[in-house]
């Protein structure tokens, strides 16, 4: 216990962050202490008593609604006023229904074409003219090889950074995801327990009113 103390008087930062971590609680437990002793130990009257559980119970279904809340903002449902105006508007017959067309059409033609001219030996070919013919022509093909597999090689690069980049991409969503179903479950699970230990000790002050003044007095 002295070292407690001590370490509230030398290094108070430091305490603080450790109560803050139980500040969920500290604040729950705040709330019912004050409901019974405003209740039990001050007024000391059934109503008083009654009224005090009364807004404890209160308070519990606000912190689900609260819990509940967030949890549909967070993965962005609509919210029940939402869903009751869409209701609403999809009565049959009551708003008139307009009829609306609309026509759209687009001709889009693209044409690519290579052109690669093969040399001929001539009209009155020879040896040298075939021979050189030849040669200009292996050359032309040897070109479009070169340009082919630079083309591909390109293609299959672009193929490999896109393959790349969906699969980082897929990684964060899952990496998001999972982060939004972890952050809702132990904020719903932070908010349930406050609830529900708002909403025991308001059900017992409102059921048994006179048997705690009992007990206190």
């Amino acid at each position: 216990m002295e070292d407690f103390i001590t370490l509230i008087m030398r290094r108070p930062s430091r305490a603080l962050a450790w109560a803050m971590r139980a500040r969920l609680v500290i604040f729950t437990v705040s709330v019912i202490a004050l409901a019974l002793l405003a209740s039990l130990l001050y007024v000391q009257t059934e109503p008083s008593v009654r009224i005090s559980g009364l807004v404890l119970q209160l308070l519990g279904i606000s912190a689900a609604a609260v819990g509940i809340r967030d949890t549909r903002r967070m993965f962005g449902k609509p919210s029940f006023l939402q869903l009751v105006r869409t209701w609403f508007k999809s009565i049959p017959g009551l708003r008139p229904h307009v009829a609306s067309a609309s026509c759209s059409s687009s001709l889009s033609l693209t044409s690519s074409a290579k052109g690669y001219a093969w040399r001929g030996p001539g009209s009155e070919p020879t040896i040298e003219s075939r021979i050189a013919a030849a040669e200009q022509n292996l050359a032309g093909l040897r070109s479009r090889v070169d340009q082919a597999e630079s083309e591909f090689d390109a293609h299959v690069r672009a193929s490999e950074q896109n393959l790349r980049n969906e699969r980082d991409s897929r990684v964060e969503g899952d990496r998001q995801l999972h982060l939004k179903i972890e952050a809702a479950s132990t904020d719903g699970l932070h908010l349930a327990a406050l609830g529900a230990a708002w909403l025991a000790v308001g059900v017992v002050m409102s059921t048994i009113p006179n048997e705690l003044l009992a007990l206190v007095r």
